[in-house]
């Protein structure tokens, strides 16, 4: 799967007049640093991010007066940086709590004062003492963490993915977002990194730092959300990328916008999407259709498309046609009607059918649209698009694309009140096994 950021071409210049009295819009801006180091990966910046100036490029008059392994993070209003007119060489990142500078003495003092707070709970995960956790399998865990009581905290975590980011527009603001984090911890003692294009800063990885568990990437949404948005904004941090880390984001967020469940909210992304947002997106609805064509996971009613649901000795199930309009694979899958369609289209597994004439009553639906008859209330005639989809093209697609028809994320994860009653996790369980078997 492409990423859901990937590496763009150098960033334009400037070309907002000198005497302009405005600055800049922000997507036209320099890179503001060249490389950042997180924990103990250094790599390089893609965009320009509203760090301060009078922070980063402080850097010929180091701090003396550190306490506590205190580090620049102020809590930041929208005026207190400037348009940048120079670079920061080097950004150290804290991995715990995304603070900055550009001093590596500051920064080993820093991470020091983390090292001591670990060494007396080893399992202190890297997010606030606020964040809860959504979701924990195989190690990968998510962490919700509201930005109106962890304001710094989303400030800094904002304004490092805007470094990696083209369209963000959120850095201080952060009082009407949920932000939710993104770790691994590895099983004992393998504390070697898998993430490609790594420097160290010292030893041989993540225990140096007392680095357990790391940070990969976050996603946020609105906090309501108006337009039922499930997220507004999504990153893997460019280490880590290439993972199918990406598509496991997307499947928490669909998760908890609690589609399936009566009073939940069918949604989406926050729209436009960037052209890779896009391209990321068409993939994963695809896949999820794909899955639902398939029955290979369920969905809001726990029924398969193409099976009668009867079993015959000896062979397996009859298939079967199903007319399904656009709006209910949207229902059974969460996605809405449009990016079911631009999921359809992106897969080019549909045959189109001659239109035919079908009588609508008032206020009825066609392929899913609502439509309203005429004022007198009469019966009216609609021109209905059929789409044929066949088992076959599905698979076939399936394995042209090399898909894993497994859920990125695991039912039997999920936390608090996403979780599954004890009945549907080991229904689960045994289907897997099942599944492995065969």
């Amino acid at each position: 799967m492409p990423s859901v950021v990937a590496r763009p071409a150098p960033a334009a210049t400037s070309t907002a007049s000198p005497l302009s009295p405005r600055r800049p819009s922000i997507s036209l801006l320099s890179r503001n640093i060249d490389t950042v180091i997180l924990g103990n990966v250094e790599f390089e910046t893609w965009y320009y991010s509203p760090y301060p100036d009078s922070i980063i490029l402080s850097s010929e008059n180091p701090p003396t007066n550190l306490r506590n392994g205190e580090l620049n993070g102020r809590t930041l209003s929208p005026s207190a940086d400037s348009a940048a007119s120079t670079t920061c060489r080097v950004l150290h990142v804290c991995p715990y709590c995304f603070r900055y500078t550009p001093h590596k003495l500051a920064y080993v003092v820093h991470l020091r004062h983390h090292e001591q707070l670990r060494k007396q709970d080893f399992d202190l995960p890297p997010v606030p003492a606020s964040a809860m956790p959504v979701y924990s399998h195989g190690g990968y865990s998510v962490w919700e963490v509201d930005g109106e009581t962890e304001k710094l905290y989303c400030q800094n975590l904002s304004l490092f993915g805007k470094l990696f980011l083209e369209q963000k527009s959120v850095f201080f603001d952060t009082g009407g977002f949920l932000y939710y984090v993104l770790t691994y911890t590895p099983p004992e003692h393998t504390f070697k990194s898998n993430a490609t294009n790594q420097e160290h800063l010292h030893g041989d990885g993540r225990e140096d730092l007392g680095l357990k568990t790391e940070v990969l990437g976050f996603f946020s949404k609105e906090n309501p959300s108006w337009d039922s948005n499930n997220l507004a904004c999504i990153l893997i941090f460019p280490p880590y990328q290439h993972r199918q880390l990406g598509k496991l984001l997307m499947s928490v967020s669909y998760k908890l916008s609690g589609w399936e469940w009566e009073g939940g909210v069918i949604g989406g992304p926050e729209k436009p999407l960037s052209v890779m947002g896009r391209r990321s997106y068409l993939r994963f609805w695809s896949e999820r259709i794909a899955r639902f064509m398939l029955g290979e996971s369920a969905d809001a009613d726990g029924r398969k498309v193409f099976d009668d649901g009867k079993k015959r000795k000896g062979r397996k199930a009859a298939v079967m046609k199903k007319a399904l309009t656009v709006k209910e694979i949207g229902e059974r899958t969460g996605m809405l009607a449009e990016d079911v369609v631009a999921a359809l289209t992106e897969m080019g597994i549909c045959e189109m059918m001659t239109p035919k004439k079908a009588r609508l009553k008032k206020g009825g639906e066609v392929n899913g649209v609502g439509r309203t008859a005429a004022v007198t209330g009469k019966d009216v005639e609609e021109d209905v698009v059929t789409m044929i989809v066949k088992r076959s093209k599905v698979a076939e697609w399936v394995q042209k694309h090399n898909v894993d028809l497994h859920d990125p994320v695991r039912e039997a994860g999920f936390i608090g009140e996403w979780a599954m009653s004890e009945a549907e996790t080991n229904s689960e369980d045994i289907e897997m096994e099942e599944h492995d078997g065969q």
